[in-house]
Formats: structure tokens, sequence, C-alpha cells
């Protein structure tokens, strides 16, 4: 049971935050920057099969940085940087003690397909670099993975009321490395300005394997998210622009299914610029 709990803090430690800004370009030349920080908590074990368990706290702080660019009118390049991940479990006897350290980055780019009936369509791939450290506390708690992982999305997106909302889904193939299973990645979002300076909105993402059958083997190990991880987290957001060119988001997410992972729940704030 310890083997399997501690894979499973690993699992929640290194599910990835998926750079997701909706279909619309940047437009060239122009960014979007921001600086984040999150705080998870998580005393519920869900195995592959669904069983739920109790497990001692176990807690994570990450500080990351998000930018996007306009390289042309279609073309947008994105990029994600855990720049600080730190993760303590309470055991007891407490024989791991907390450890922090670099992340796993992300990179990708975006093209925007074109525009139909006031829909906006794009296609985005992103690939996600071990660039943690896959052998702190003896690879039971790592900053990163080990291995290469990505995925290749589609979205489609709208504005509503003349400009006051807006909403979006994608979903696509995710790749693993690592012999861990391949699957599907998805998400959506609606939002709405409320106010000159503040919008509210909800999000949602997840991740499905293409199969929960058992290995005949295991696969996957402490260091690195485990096979067969699922899950689906959702939750609003409020934006507050301070200035025209920056301002505040919070956020929080909540756990609504899973599956080879300790869930819990997330809250972020994070800080943007826009040129």
């Amino acid at each position: 049971m310890r083997a399997r709990l501690l894979a499973a803090v690993v699992g929640v430690l290194l599910t990835p935050i998926l750079a997701n800004a909706g279909p619309w370009s940047a437009g060239k030349g122009k960014g979007y920057f921001k600086a984040s920080f999150q705080h998870l908590g998580s005393r519920k074990l869900v195995s592959p099969d669904g069983t739920k368990f109790t497990i001692p706290l176990f807690s994570r702080e990450e500080v990351a940085a998000f930018g996007l660019f306009g390289l042309s009118k279609a073309w947008t390049m994105h990029a994600s940087l855990p720049l600080l991940r730190s993760s303590d479990l309470q055991d007891s006897p407490d024989e791991l003690g907390r450890e922090t350290g670099f992340g796993d980055m992300q990179v990708g780019l975006q093209y925007q397909l074109g525009a139909s009936g006031g829909w906006i369509f794009a296609v985005r791939g992103t690939l996600q670099l071990p660039t943690g450290d896959v052998e702190r506390a003896g690879g039971l708690l790592p900053t990163g993975s080990g291995i290469y992982e990505g995925d290749v999305v589609i979205e489609a997106g709208r504005s509503l009321g003349a400009g006051k909302g807006w909403m979006f889904v994608g979903a696509g193939p995710q790749f693993r490395g690592g012999d861990l299973r391949d699957g599907v990645v998805f998400g959506g979002q609606a939002g709405w300005k409320v106010a000159s300076t503040v919008a509210l909105m909800g999000s949602v993402r997840g991740v499905e394997p293409f199969s929960h059958d058992a290995p005949k083997t295991a696969r996957g190990s402490f260091a690195g998210v485990g096979d067969r991880v699922a899950y689906v987290v959702l939750g609003p957001s409020v934006i507050w622009n301070v200035t025209k060119t920056s301002g505040l988001q919070f956020d929080a997410e909540f756990v609504a299914h899973a599956r080879n992972l300790a869930s819990g729940p997330v809250f972020r704030v994070g800080y943007f610029l826009t040129r």
C-alpha cells in the first residue's frame, strides 16, 4: 500500500497544467505573459479501478511562468516553465522530507486554421520535456516525470454577446513515453465580462487513456506519472484588469473524476501582462 500511495503522489505531483488559451491567434509581434503561484492539498488516493483511500496530507506548491507570442498572423508559440515545484507528504514516521526543484517545461506551436460562421478554428501541438529531477527522494518525490509527453489538440471557439463573452472547446490525442498508455486530452471554457475590468469564467479539462485494462506487467515507476492516469477537473476563475495591459487572475480547480492518482483542490493566483 505504501508503494502504491507514493506512486499516486508522484502522479498528482507531475500532472501538468496544460497550456490552454483557446483557438485565437496572439497576432504578429503581440504577446501574453503570466507568472503564477498555486497550492494543492490532497488526502484522497484513487486507484486505477476507482477505489478511494484516505492518505496522509500531501501538499504541493508551484511557481510557474507562461507565455504566448505571435510569430505571424496565424502562428503562435507558447511555453510553460515550472520554475519551482515543492512537495511534501506528511507520512508517519516522516521518512520523506520536502522536495523542491525545477519541473518539466512545455513548449508548443498553434496554427489558426480559419473561421466559419462566427467560429474560429486552430490546431495546437505541445511537447513536455523531462527537465525536472526524476531522482528526488530516491525517485519517490521527483520534480519531473523522466519521460517525454505531448498532445495535438483541435480547438473551436467564438465570441458571445457582441464581444462580452467567449467560449471554446478542444480535444485531441495524447502521446506518452516510457511505454505508458496514450490517451485523449480535452477541455473547454466559457467566460463573460461582468464589468469593464472584470470577467468571470468556468473551465474544464481532462485526460482519458485509450484503455483501462490492467497490463500483464507493471508500467511506469515511482519516478514518473503512472500508467492509466485519468482525471476531469473543473472550476471557476476571476480576471481583474488592473490596467489596460496587466491584471490578476484567480482560479480554483476541483476534481470531478480521477483514477490512479491522489486528487485534491487547486487554488491559483497569477499576474499577467499583454503587449
